[in-house]
């Protein structure tokens, strides 16, 4: 009996474990790629919308202060998913618009 407790300690044990580490270790690995995805799809998105709404309100000539806070709040998310800098001038170009006055 106590020669089958230490093959089950010395080999049986040690096999299960490393069987469940690499299952969850692929299970993260694959978590970590859709979440990848994921933030890049939202990023993505945002890039989209900042574009066409900067589209919208550059052919306007003004943007409301609900909409400048609203693209600001946007693009903030959009820089911190890893934005680059192209969107950065279009928000900076759009940002000096004239504020549209909501009655």
């Amino acid at each position: 009996m106590e020669e089958i407790l230490k093959i089950v300690i010395s080999y049986v044990i040690p096999t299960i474990l490393g069987g469940g580490i690499g299952i969850i270790s692929t299970k993260l690995k694959k978590n970590k790629s859709k979440d990848e995805a994921i933030e890049l799809g939202v990023q993505a998105l945002l890039r989209n919308e900042l574009i066409r709404r900067y589209r919208e309100y550059e052919a306007k000539g003004e943007i409301s202060i609900l909409d400048k806070e609203n693209m600001e709040a946007m693009f903030e998310q959009y820089k911190n998913l890893g934005g680059n800098g192209t969107v950065k001038h279009m928000m900076d170009e759009m940002f000096e618009l004239p504020i549209k006055i909501i009655k």
